[in-house]
């Protein structure tokens, strides 16, 4: 499962196991490939250089982190409680894929 969230732990606050995906980002749980969920490629700077890190998350973790993000989104988007927004419909996906 894939996932898109915003709001990630610094990467120089995570463990070597937390930073390679092999733990949770958020509570240091070991993960496994049943129960990961890839965060996508994140940049990170490195002296002078620029590389990606691909954090992974337990699916409780995101969908709570999703979920918060939702509802701070709908409460400062004007066209998401009217119409519906493209970001607005994303979260709800993913936050409703997180619960099963």
């Amino acid at each position: 499962m894939n996932a898109v969230v915003r709001g990630l732990p610094r990467i120089e606050t995570l463990s070597q196991h937390q930073q390679r995906g092999m733990d949770c980002v958020w509570c240091g749980i070991t993960l496994t490939p049943a129960t990961a969920v890839d965060l996508g490629p994140r940049p990170v700077k490195r002296l002078d250089y620029v590389t990606e890190w691909y954090p992974r998350a337990c699916a409780t973790h995101v969908g709570q982190v999703e979920y918060e993000e939702l509802l701070a989104h709908c409460a400062d988007c004007p066209t998401c409680l009217e119409t519906g927004c493209e970001d607005g419909a994303r979260l709800r996906r993913a936050a409703r894929e997180a619960r099963r």
